[in-house]
């Protein structure tokens, strides 16, 4: 694994790191005291949720699925496997992939990840900031992670703007200056990772995927896995993080070594 791929990872953790330890450090007491509001009780078990996602979201298995014995195909060539499956799931028809690293059909929303070399259950997309792919198993930390990394970054914004507003005389001095660099920082930052909660926001709300909304997985039909925007959000949100127990009901219709056929929501 090339070291490359951790830069991304690293300098997310530094900026997290070095600008939330500047704020307490430089601004902290001095807004405490000032305006006798608990901040370092509130924003520290604000960092603690958003280092704890980030950390879960980074380290936990996204939903790796392991790669076909070579036992099971020795005897057979995989190059003859029909490159689709077709499988009705309710009233809509969806294709299955094969896949010819791992040696078996996707299922459905799975798809494999060229920078990690795995096929993830219910594929997002892979993150370079956090170094793995988001899909079934750390998705909802991933979006709780965007969720108060959003609110940590808006209050200290709020709060760096407030003690400027009272230091317009001293702005040369070191608690000025390591205000004014978090403002500049964050208003440069705040706005893709904000636009991006907001995007992941509505992903749950229609039980979309990333990879599936860039794609355009649905335009031509409905998305079989929509439930309701309720539904949506709590399944996602507070349901477990393997695949369910009990699934609908699939089943195999025919299977198909072309693209074109039969129509229905293709599934990578």
């Amino acid at each position: 694994m090339s070291f490359v791929r951790f830069i991304p990872a690293l300098a997310a953790w530094a900026i997290l790191l070095v600008s939330t330890s500047a704020f307490f450090i430089y601004l902290g007491p001095y807004l405490q005291e000032k305006y006798h509001f608990p901040i370092f009780v509130v924003h520290g078990v604000v960092t603690f949720f958003t280092v704890a996602n980030f950390l879960l979201a980074e380290f936990m298995d996204p939903g790796r699925l392991s790669r076909a014995d070579p036992d099971e195909y020795k005897d057979e060539d995989p190059q003859k496997a029909p490159y689709i499956r077709v499988v009705q799931i309710d009233d809509t028809t969806v294709r299955m992939k094969w896949c010819v690293t791992c040696q078996f059909y996707r299922p459905p929303r799975c798809s494999h990840c060229s920078v990690c070399g795995d096929c993830i259950e219910t594929f997002d997309h892979h993150c370079p900031w956090i170094n793995n792919c988001i899909g079934q198993g750390n998705y909802r930390h991933f979006f709780f992670f965007l969720v108060s990394l959003s609110i940590h970054m808006i209050t200290i914004f709020a709060w760096c703007i407030l003690y400027i507003l009272n230091h317009k005389e001293k702005l040369k001095e070191t608690n000025s200056i390591v205000a004014l660099t978090l403002i500049v920082l964050i208003f440069f930052l705040c706005w893709p990772i904000i636009g991006l909660t907001i995007f992941h926001i509505l992903l749950i709300s229609r039980n979309r995927t990333t990879n599936e909304q860039m794609t355009g997985k649905y335009k031509a039909g409905e998305n079989p896995f929509n439930e309701g925007c309720f539904t949506n959000c709590a399944y996602t949100l507070c349901g477990p993080h393997l695949p369910r127990c009990k699934h609908k009901k699939i089943s195999n219709t025919s299977a198909s070594s072309t693209l074109g056929d039969p129509k229905g929501p293709e599934l990578v």
